[in-house]
């Protein structure tokens, strides 16, 4: 698989919206790897992982053919993982010979009704039946083509069903846990159990370099305690490729500190762009 991390920021982006804190002057002044949207992950061409409002942006900056895009992993109802009002544009008159003439969504009961509900006043009848909209729980282990998608159990909004995702195509497996705080060992004992194998890794660093206090979110010091987890699962392959990513403009760090602090521990810190080969 390639993974490519098309935004790597908490919903204010980095730096934030409206905000002129010292993190985000720093941010304006260097630029480059300092400068995060909404957090978004394109896989192979053909997958995303969640939907942000930065999604056209996303196209344009990187030159990917969002057309060609046949399934969105969707994370939870936040607007910077899941703003459906783009998909009232996939079809004439507003698109014209697009690669892909469906769309699969998977997500939690949640975002469905909110899908329904904030497309409903504005998409055309024969867009709306070319997207299919697939309800998955905590566990659901399904194929979609050649890609294999297994949905887990975040720790993030209370009332709502929040998923994080374990990918595998092509003998490598993947593991995207944007948006959620420190899971147990348990979910990790039962993904092993289903027969997985995490070869990149993906994990939430709201916090930066220090923790999770609200259990929403997690920091470099979470991430390295989740890594044990999943290693003690049995789950890690060899030389596995971890990432920190979802970056807050709370995080006192740029990316060149942040990336000293992580290398201490065999993490990479993602950036806007960075991609990622993953082979089994």
């Amino acid at each position: 698989m390639r993974i490519k991390f098309l935004g790597t920021a908490a919903a204010e982006g980095v730096p934030a919206v409206f905000c002129n804190c010292p993190t985000c002057v720093k941010a304006r002044q260097k630029g480059g790897k300092n400068i995060r949207t909404r957090s978004q992950i394109l896989i192979d061409d053909d997958t995303l992982f969640d939907f942000p409002m930065d999604t056209y942006m996303h196209m344009l900056v990187h030159g990917f053919d969002l057309s060609a895009v046949k399934r969105v992993l969707i994370s939870h109802s936040h607007m910077d993982h899941c703003y459906p009002q783009e998909l009232c544009m996939r079809g004439a008159p507003f698109a014209k010979n697009m690669t892909e003439p469906r769309i699969a969504v998977y997500c939690n009961a949640t975002v469905r009704e909110m899908i329904l509900a904030d497309t409903g006043r504005e998409i055309r009848p024969e867009i709306a039946a070319t997207v299919d909209i697939k309800t998955l729980h905590p566990y659901d282990d399904l194929m979609s083509d050649d890609m294999r998608i297994i949905a887990l159990p975040a720790r993030h909004t209370k009332g709502e069903e929040c998923l994080v995702y374990y990918v595998e195509r092509g003998g490598a497996g993947a593991l995207f846990l944007n948006d959620t705080g420190r899971l147990d060992g348990e979910v990790y004992a039962r993904l092993k159990a289903m027969g997985a194998k995490v070869h990149f890794a993906a994990l939430d660093c709201t916090y930066g370099n220090g923790s999770g206090t609200s259990g929403r979110h997690m920091g470099l010091v979470d991430v390295v305690e989740q890594l044990k987890l999943i290693d003690g699962a049995g789950l890690l392959a060899q030389d596995p490729i971890v990432y920190a990513t979802h970056f807050s403009h709370n995080n006192d760090f740029d990316f060149d500190e942040m990336s000293e602090k992580a290398a201490a521990y065999g993490i990479l810190v993602a950036y806007d762009g960075c991609t990622a080969d993953v082979n089994a």
